[in-house]
């Protein structure tokens, strides 16, 4: 992942040989602010600690005062899991170092592709070719982020992540040295509210931390996906954030406000409770602590908004996948699979996530007749599966508690 900002305020240049061997990972979710300790080692970095702290209504797009209580509740965080730290190493550990992770519904994200004509087909493509390519990408990255949204802010180049690269059309993992008539590569570019960066950023110096990077949800999390092609839904309080993963790359994202607190107030709705209640009876039926009966109506009043989130997630879905067949190379070669077919695999995760209701939802996306996958569909819990992809983490924290955590985790990837 490459940086597009010049520097973020606090972020330090350290030689190899002095690099931080701990961190903590931030994220700051709109319900809750997760915390993780983490030390890096030869085989990726070990889950210490964690903590969680209840945002209180704050967020990063807010003002100063918004920013003095979310560096507070974030110390709260930070403070649990530093606890943690000295049952799992030899005395308690207080990083001085830190990452953040920007929520979806504050970020916004495109993928780019330069394609480009080579003037000498049979010699071998150099690295100054490739470089120059890349340089290529970069520069439209710049030019096109700030523009994204509406034309009330300008927002800010946050970083970019390198996609996919062929030759003629075909997929290579490395192009210098190969020969062909057209080079195409593509990379993620993210862009944020120039106040939310400046909010981490202030967040950071409160807590005399040091700000090493700054990465989206998004980026981040697909950094984890254990599968090469891959959908990723993140369920979270405020909303919902959907990315699709290609060829090991994070090529498309897609973030509407329908989360957990959608789902509650539908149950206040329902019952005519109030939120509290009707949160807590939805962690009762997360948990599946409620009798046969009690379930029964509560999978009744869900089902008229799960089908609605649902129709918008196959929506995006859909026009994902034609943007997706629209940017593959003209000379790519055909197979049984039009370019337009889904990857099989969907990883769920968020705090959102755990509603049982919405896996079984994921999984009739199959009988959908707008969309197409390439095999037949599974539909697995992403914090199950953090740690399988190596060299990447270690001892991670048990389900359920792994998908709430999994944002603040996958920071983790970002220090490689």
């Amino acid at each position: 992942m490459r940086p597009l900002l010049d520097a973020v305020v606090g972020r330090r240049s350290r030689s190899p040989q002095a690099r931080p061997r701990h961190f903590s990972l931030v994220d700051f979710g709109a319900d809750t602010v997760k915390a993780v300790v983490v030390r890096r080692e030869q085989a990726g970095a070990r889950v210490l600690g964690y903590g969680f702290a209840p945002a209180a209504g704050r967020d990063l797009s807010g003002g100063r005062a918004d920013v003095a209580a979310l560096a507070a509740i974030a110390d709260e965080a930070l403070t649990a899991a530093e606890d943690q730290t000295e049952t799992a190493s030899q005395g308690k550990v207080v990083p001085d170092d830190a990452l953040f992770c920007v929520p979806a519904r504050l970020t916004r994200g495109e993928c780019f592709t330069v394609r480009q004509t080579r003037l000498d087909p049979p010699t071998p493509i150099a690295a100054r070719e490739l470089k120059a390519a890349w340089e290529r990408v970069e520069r439209l990255a710049r030019e096109r982020l700030p523009l994204l949204g509406d034309n009330s802010v300008t927002w800010k180049p946050l970083s970019l992540t390198p996609g996919a690269v062929t030759v003629d059309g075909h997929y290579v993992t490395d192009a210098v040295g190969l020969k062909g008539r057209e080079l195409s590569l593509s990379a993620f570019g993210v862009a944020v509210w120039p106040s939310v960066l400046r909010a981490t950023e202030a967040v950071a110096e409160r807590l005399e931390l040091a700000l090493v990077n700054v990465v989206a949800t998004p980026q981040s999390l697909a950094s984890v996906v254990p599968q090469r092609e891959a959908i990723l839904v993140n369920v979270g309080a405020q909303g919902t954030s959907l990315s699709l993963i290609w060829r090991d790359a994070l090529v498309a994202t897609h973030w509407w406000p329908q989360g957990g607190e959608f789902f509650t107030r539908s149950l206040v709705q329902a019952f005519g409770c109030s939120p509290e209640e009707a949160e807590a009876l939805k962690r009762a039926y997360t948990d599946h602590a409620l009798s046969v009966k009690d379930e029964g109506l509560v999978t009744r009043s869900l089902a008229a908004p799960v089908d609605a989130w649902l129709g918008t997630l196959a929506a995006a879905l859909r026009q994902m996948a034609t943007a997706e067949a629209a940017r593959q190379p003209a000379s790519a070669p055909l197979t049984p699979n039009h370019h337009e077919a889904l990857p099989d695999r969907i990883y769920l995760t968020g705090g959102g996530s755990l509603l049982p209701d919405l896996s079984r939802a994921l999984l009739s996306l199959a009988s959908t007749t707008a969309l197409s996958f390439r095999r037949s569909l599974e539909v697995e819990s992403l914090g199950r599966r953090l740690g399988s992809r190596t060299p990447v983490l270690l001892d991670v924290p048990p389900h359920p508690v792994s998908d709430l955590l999994a944002p603040a985790i996958s920071l983790a990837t970002c220090l490689e």
